[in-house]
């Protein structure tokens, strides 16, 4: 009987949809020649061509498509399966979070949420800029992000907003102002992130850019807080980030000005749509709490103001 490896389909999904191998690769976090050979193994087990690939483009076959859209349903079935699995085995909560937006009240939001279902098994997961898989798959049941409503197909509550900073190399010319502008950026290239895989140049940003009349320059694109301040520290661009960055990753090759029309960055929570379990719910609920203040906080925050 012939068998189907899901791991293989996993590869060749991500390949169909990013139509890219160096994209689907780093999506994967595997490298490139590692995937294509995962790929031509998976055609020879069928015995079909599922990818016309040349230097330039990748394509789907007709045989590729219905793998596709055949893959995309096992892989969901796969999912649902492990969830059950895991929810019949206990209570279990995997919360994520992109690089700085749940730093500050993460740790809070887990102590509130802990204190009063101690029984659920908590696990926490850092996830890539620009990417919503792990949310739309179940790999994790909630996620605090920096998207707005209606910018994803999952679910998406504002939690907090917070001024946004340019991040800018320490020898930049601007790098000793007070504050700046739009104004002052209009010569500028940005490190960005997208805010969903294989999107571009972020669609808020650039109508953001285009609002002050810049022509929205991309320099590079990052999946994590460390990279794209690396970028900027070598004086690859620039880069426009919540004033939580300057705090939490604090640099002496790096300067940190506020942007003071800059639109302010929002901390969210995110999940995937459908029906929510009574441990997301209560885990939402106390997210809630500790962001207007109504539960209390750390004991350092405490007295620390």
């Amino acid at each position: 009987m012939d068998r189907l490896d899901l791991r293989l389909v996993e590869y060749f999904v991500a390949v169909a949809e990013e139509l890219h191998f160096g994209r689907a690769a780093e999506r994967l976090h595997i490298a490139q020649p590692s995937l294509s050979q995962q790929i031509r193994r998976l055609e020879v087990q069928l015995g079909v061509t599922l990818l016309e690939r040349n230097t330039r483009s990748v394509h789907l076959t007709p045989a590729g498509r219905a793998l596709l859209e055949e893959g995309r349903r096992i892989l969901g079935q796969a999912q649902d399966a492990i969830r059950i699995t895991k929810a019949a085995g206990g209570p279990r909560l995997t919360v994520g979070f992109y690089g700085s937006a749940a730093t500050a009240m993460l740790p809070d939001v887990l102590r509130v949420f802990c204190d009063r279902r101690p029984t659920v098994e908590v696990a926490v997961r850092e996830l890539a800029l620009g990417s919503i898989d792990d949310i739309v798959d179940g790999r994790v049941d909630v996620a605090f992000t920096r998207l707005l409503p209606d910018q994803a197909e999952i679910e998406v509550e504002i939690l907090a907003r917070e001024p946004r900073v340019a991040a800018l190399p320490r020898a930049h010319r601007l790098a000793d102002r007070v504050r700046l502008t739009f104004a002052d950026l209009s010569d500028e290239r940005f490190i960005v992130n997208p805010a969903v895989s294989g999107e571009g140049p972020p669609r808020r940003w650039l109508a953001e850019q285009r609002r002050h009349g810049l022509p929205g320059q991309v320099a590079a694109r990052s999946r994590s807080v460390q990279e794209i301040l690396t970028l900027v520290a070598a004086g690859q661009g620039i880069s426009l980030v919540p004033a939580a960055v300057s705090a939490q990753y604090p640099r002496a090759d790096i300067r940190y000005v506020p942007v003071t029309d800059a639109e302010a960055a929002v901390t969210s929570l995110a999940w995937r749509p459908g029906p929510v379990s009574a441990t997301v719910k209560a885990f939402i609920a106390a997210a809630h709490e500790v962001a207007v203040g109504v539960a209390p906080r750390s004991g350092a925050d405490q007295e620390g103001g």
